[in-house]
């Protein structure tokens, strides 16, 4: 069959791809796109990979068309492996359409030529590799459990609550170039508790308790023999942490940010796409445990920014289920020249 790329532009239902970035800023689900065409090129990268593929345009010609999916390590887990990808691979892929330009996509499904139909998020879709046995505390290996309807870059309340620095910092960032991930910086707490599709694990060190993530390589040392934030410490994006037990509760107090970014994308009706953005004020409180019962563990976090905000955020609740993945090395790759910053 000859290459060829149909737009097909009817409103379809379908899911929400789980894509570490917010994916509404810069694809359209309600447009789907086939692309049928070779392999030119597969950027095997973290934390997108992005698939070259030579395909026939409406009009005959031969066109480079440059699809973004989930990162090498989530799309090698699901069963989409480098090696299926190579140069010169015949397949089809669909996705929905750039909102940058007719000659991008993210894809969701690839037709392999031996007949394989292989899904981005796994055989019945994103879920959590089965563990082996029970748990008996929050320790161990984890992955979070299926949102609803989530969406990262819908209506932000705390934006209709911001001080007139606050407002003055998110008038001069642009969500497209500035925000810290496209640097391979893991951003803040929020986002990497947040971060879908990989796992992440709890464990002791001597005195500490160590969390780690697969997403950004992020390590975090909860420091608990300690009851204050060393004045003019160093600053990261993911702050210093205090620890205490309340019962069966982890209780960790988090300081010493720099100024951040909380939300990479807020689309609000009739507004341009801004962030939500902290500043060196901000302070978080996490209470970790673990509900054996549901087998999950329960993630809550408060966060207050006087400097940036008029009252402090609601609470914010993330649960996670356990898993036997092995966190695998994320060696996350810049972005800025090829993908969704692509014009």
């Amino acid at each position: 069959m000859a290459a060829r790329a149909a737009l097909l532009l009817a409103l379809l239902c379908v899911a929400q791809a789980s894509a570490h970035h917010s994916f509404a800023p810069h694809f359209d689900a309600g447009k789907r796109v086939s692309i049928e065409g070779t392999v030119t090129e597969y950027e095997a990268r973290n934390p997108h990979s992005y698939l070259h593929i030579a395909a026939l345009d409406e009009n005959g010609r031969t066109r480079e068309y440059v699809c973004e999916s989930h990162g090498v390590t989530q799309l090698t887990r699901n069963g989409i492996r480098p090696d299926m990808l190579k140069a010169g691979t015949k397949l089809r892929v669909a996705g929905s359409l750039s909102r940058h330009s007719p000659y991008m996509c993210f894809f969701d499904t690839v037709d392999l030529a031996d007949g394989r139909s292989l899904s981005v998020n796994g055989p019945r879709g994103a879920r959590p590799a089965p563990t082996a046995a029970a748990r008996r505390d929050m320790f161990g290996t984890w992955l979070l459990a299926p949102i609803p309807n989530r969406s990262t870059s819908g209506p932000q309340p705390m934006m209709a609550l911001l001080t007139p620095a606050g407002q003055k910092a998110v008038a001069g960032y642009d969500p497209f170039k500035d925000d810290p991930t496209f640097r391979c910086d893991p951003v803040g707490i929020r986002r990497v508790w947040g971060a879908p599709g990989t796992p992440l694990e709890i464990v002791r060190e001597g005195r500490d308790i160590v969390v780690r993530a697969e997403w950004m390589d992020a390590r975090r040392v909860v420091h608990m023999n300690m009851t204050e934030h060393p004045r003019g410490g160093a600053r990261s994006s993911l702050g210093h942490s205090i620890g205490r037990m309340d019962g069966d509760t982890l209780v960790i107090d988090t300081a010493n940010y720099p100024a951040g970014v909380l939300n990479q994308y807020v689309e609000q009706p009739g507004q341009p796409t801004r962030g939500l953005l902290h500043s060196a004020a901000l302070h978080t409180i996490e209470r970790v445990r673990f509900d054996a019962a549901r087998q999950r563990l329960v993630v809550e976090i408060d966060m207050t920014d006087p400097e940036f905000f008029t009252q402090p955020f609601q609470r914010v609740r993330y649960e996670y289920l356990p898993t036997d993945l092995t966190l695998e090395p994320f060696n996350c790759s810049p972005e800025g020249v090829t993908g969704t910053l692509r014009r």
